[in-house]
């Protein structure tokens, strides 16, 4: 959908669903006629689209205004070792627990994103169970198919966030009509990818290859293959017995996304842009999180998050930082590229005190360059220059901060990329490796470097080299998207690179994943 047609939706849907899911409750008591209930939710093609955009409303945590940066940066980015809490998020213990690995299961960060995304599920099953249900007079059969098959696609989605971060989950995939229902206990977390994978799967036989633009933002067959190979990478290692099967079902799949010819994903030159705001849902874009400039029905779709994101020096709350040590090694291959200068990805994804940030001709932060900015906010007072003896040489994060005036803004409105064609290059490359093909692996990850980072080919590189070479390229390519604790865990690299960064509280048994909120332990009977 377009951006306004989907607040549309989504606003709509949430008032009504909500309401929907109230009144099936009191059903089981009583039946009111004044009540709303799903013989008279649904009723055309309208009602089913607006329920199906309410199951892409609980994505990221993108539900209210504080917790989509407090909820998913934290969770997604506090606990890798590239990453550090920034000087203001001392004062939030929630937070700090969380990258100190001392968080209880009582942790309100956690929690709420457990809850976000299982409100995502149970919006996704309603779509499933009752727009699967609608008789044909209401709906046009094939429209009812696609509409399902997002559903199935999103609630994939919302349980791989979920397993991702939880070592067992609750599979719900149905609507729970009573307590009874919602009393569930955990799943053998192999038999939670054999459910995901499903859904992924189902999703890709009925869903479109690309969208109009009226339907932009909405999952395609492309990102429910790719997203399923993703499930399979992950899976193989946890299982050694299956792993090659796993390995080789997970080529087929990226294979047929790169080079089957039914795609028409392309890796974006400007690697920034798909950041900033300027590229939004680009030729790379296999699926992001679609947010607005205009709210509609009282809901919010742009967040603090760029304030959140920024140092202090740049005006920002200083909530997280980069690791003392990410700018050395993003810049170890030296100033290699083919313009003479670093990989085009450090200047894509940091800021720092570099001749590129202090051009005065064409000024980066709205007329303003690093050097005239950071540092002008000193002991509660603007100032015009920097001052002696204040250290200006910190290292921030450039992603998510836009390229227009919400720079300045309180609220930013930039998508938030989920699911990019360099994820699935590397993944690729990463299965192609490990089934022992490091020379055809290095094809996909030199059209990367290449591409995003403007810089030479590598050749001749044996297995354990190539498997270096793409820890290397995910760093490059993937810091501050929540893709580096999750790396770690399924190479087995966790204690190590815990240690290294000082995480000195890390115990692998104990902070591999969260522990099961102590709200769901408590409500649900289900849970010993």
């Amino acid at each position: 959908m377009k951006k306004l047609n989907y607040i549309k939706y989504i606003a709509l849907a949430l008032l009504l669903v909500n309401t929907l899911v109230a009144c099936d409750a009191d059903k089981l008591l009583q039946e009111s006629p004044d009540d709303l209930t799903t013989d008279d939710f649904y009723r055309n093609q309208e009602d089913a689209e607006g329920a199906v955009a309410a199951a892409y409303s609980q994505l990221e945590c993108a539900t209210e205004y504080w917790s989509f940066a407090e909820v998913k940066f934290v969770v997604d980015n506090y606990r890798s070792d590239l990453t550090q809490y920034g000087k203001d998020a001392a004062n939030y213990p929630n937070w700090t627990d969380i990258a100190n690995f001392t968080n209880e299961f009582g942790n309100t960060q956690v929690t709420t994103y457990w809850d976000r995304h299982y409100k995502g599920v149970n919006f996704a099953n309603q779509v499933i169970t009752f727009v699967g249900a609608m008789e044909d007079e209401k709906i046009d059969p094939k429209v009812r198919e696609e509409l399902v098959a997002e559903a199935r696609f999103l609630r994939g989605f919302y349980h791989f966030k979920l397993l991702m971060n939880f070592e067992e989950i609750i599979l719900r995939d149905k609507v729970a009509t009573s307590v009874e229902d919602a009393a569930q206990g955990l799943s053998p977390r192999t038999e939670a990818w054999e459910h995901i994978i499903a859904d992924f799967k189902a999703a890709a036989e009925k869903l479109p290859v690309s969208r109009n633009a009226e339907n932009i933002g909405r999952v395609t067959k492309g990102a429910a293959v790719a997203m399923a190979a993703k499930c399979l990478l992950f899976r193989s290692g946890e299982e050694p017995n299956n792993k090659a099967d796993y390995l080789n079902e997970a080529k087929a799949l990226f294979n047929s996304v790169v080079e089957g010819g039914e795609y028409s994903y392309q890796l974006v030159d400007d690697f920034p842009s798909m950041f900033d705001g300027t590229n939004e849902n680009s030729s790379e874009s296999l699926f992001e999180l679609q947010l607005s400039p205009v709210t509609a029905g009282g809901a919010y779709y742009k967040f603090p998050s760029h304030r959140w994101l920024r140092v202090g020096d740049l005006g920002g709350w200083d909530e997280i930082r980069a690791a003392d040590n990410l700018f050395g090694i993003m810049t170890k291959e030296g100033m290699t590229a083919t313009d003479g200068g670093y990989d085009h990805r450090v200047l894509g994804s940091l800021i720092f005190d570099h001749p590129y940030y202090n051009d005065e001709n064409n000024p980066p932060f709205f007329e303003y360059t690093w050097n005239t900015l950071c540092g002008w906010y000193q002991a509660g007072e603007w100032t015009n220059e920097q001052v002696p003896g204040v250290d200006y040489s910190d290292v921030a994060f450039r992603k998510y901060l836009p390229a227009n005036g919400e720079f300045w803004e309180n609220q930013s409105s930039v998508n938030i990329p989920l699911l990019r064609y360099a994820d699935v290059l590397l993944m690729y490359a990463e299965v192609l490796n490990e089934l022992n093909e490091p020379e055809t692996a290095l094809t996909y990850i030199n059209e990367v470097r290449a591409v995003h980072g403007k810089m030479p080919a590598l050749t001749g590189l044996n297995q354990e080299a190539v498997r270096e070479q793409i820890e290397f390229e995910r760093i490059m390519e993937f810091t501050m998207e929540g893709a580096r604790f999750f790396d770690l865990r399924r190479w087995g690299k966790l204690e190590e690179a815990m240690a290294a960064a000082g995480r000195q509280y890390f115990k692998l048994d104990q902070h591999a994943f969260f522990p099961i909120p102590q709200k769901e332990v408590i409500s649900n009977n289900a849970l010993n």
